[in-house]
């Protein structure tokens, strides 16, 4: 698998579950079971690379902003459901966390916040192979990149995200 191929599985995810989260996912686990074993791997270290690129303290900030709080677990599942909007939305976030004041959400929660994405190839490849999958080798950061901002100061918030701020605070 090559990273538009894992692309591409996302945005089929996208457009035949018209964005719902949990029809996405099993979506992606349905392409996920035609997949061989190693195939499933490495969608799973793809993925395990995105999140792991939105470990930042601007995106905090921004699902901060939206959610109204983020802790460390709600935070994770914020980086995995931005993979799952699909490269450009993903992408976009990265260049510029306040983009996503331009995406519009009918269920913050359930768009932003869904837990299920991140755990997906470690089940299918455990259902097919009976075995646990390997660790994928992604060197998780230990702490978010970037400058960390104070949740006790609004204008810290304002400052990374105006946008977001502006509509969500």
């Amino acid at each position: 698998m090559i990273e538009s191929d894992f692309w591409s599985i996302i945005e089929r995810a996208i457009e035949v579950s018209n964005n719902d989260s949990e029809e996405k996912e099993e979506y992606i686990r349905a392409e996920l079971n035609k997949l061989t074993s190693k195939e499933i791997f490495e969608f799973g270290k793809f993925f395990d690379e995105k999140k792991n690129q939105a470990y930042r303290w601007d995106l905090w900030a921004a699902a901060y902003i939206v959610n109204g709080g983020c802790g460390d677990d709600s935070f994770s599942d914020f980086q995995a459901s931005l993979v799952a909007m699909g490269k450009k939305i993903y992408e976009e976030a990265l260049a510029n966390p306040d983009s996503l004041a331009e995406v519009e959400f009918e269920d913050i929660e359930e768009e932003l916040f869904f837990e299920g994405y991140q755990y997906i190839a470690f089940t299918i490849y455990e259902e097919k192979t009976g075995e646990d999958m390997p660790s994928t080798d992604v060197e998780f950061f230990q702490n978010p990149k970037g400058k960390k901002w104070d949740e006790d100061s609004p204008d810290d918030l304002k400052l990374l995200c105006p946008n977001l701020f502006k509509k969500y605070w």
